[in-house]
């Protein structure tokens, strides 16, 4: 019973210290391609109550968080946490509120038109957000999000916030 124990402990550290080591090295790479990065400032122990705790606990949602944030002071680089509501529902083009069930992954927006991921929508948000606009204009991108960050500049600054938002989702 106690070697079992033991080989559990280990098997939990090792997971631990991968995660922790994936954390480190991600929060590297996001602060080595920006000065500043944003993030949802969410609830995480509320969030950590609901149905998805056991994967919001296994990702390490405060753990990456506070990493990240004491390398970018460490290395004189900021982290903006902005308020996460309708982050996903607003339309990051016109401003305007679209309703969407979390099923639903694909932001199309009635009002102006443009039809993007919902968390590539949802990052341009938090962006917009951290740099004081409410919304910034950008051209609507007919063929879809994954061409949008060759075609306008707006989509390629979002790159980085929206690697945040995909890896805290």
């Amino acid at each position: 019973m106690v070697k079992a124990v033991k080989a559990v402990a280990k098997q939990h550290k090792k997971v631990a210290d991968k995660r922790k080591d994936f954390h480190f090295k991600t929060a590297n790479e996001l602060l080595s391609k920006a000065d500043v990065i944003a993030h949802e400032n969410l609830n995480i122990k509320g969030l950590a109550k609901t149905r998805l705790s056991k994967s919001i606990n296994d990702a390490g949602w405060g753990q990456f968080l506070t990493i990240l944030t004491v390398k970018a002071e460490n290395a004189g680089q900021k982290t903006i946490a902005v308020n996460p509501q309708n982050t996903s529902q607003d339309c990051s083009n016109c401003g305007e509120k679209v309703p969407k069930e979390l099923n639903i992954r694909t932001h199309s927006c009635p009002h102006c038109g443009i039809v993007i991921d919902r968390d590539w929508n949802a990052a341009i948000n938090i962006k917009n957000r951290a740099v004081g606009h409410s919304v910034l204009k950008a051209r609507a991108c007919p063929t879809g999000y994954r061409d949008c960050e060759t075609r306008s500049p707006h989509y390629s600054v979002s790159l980085v916030w929206e690697y945040v938002t995909l890896f805290l989702s």
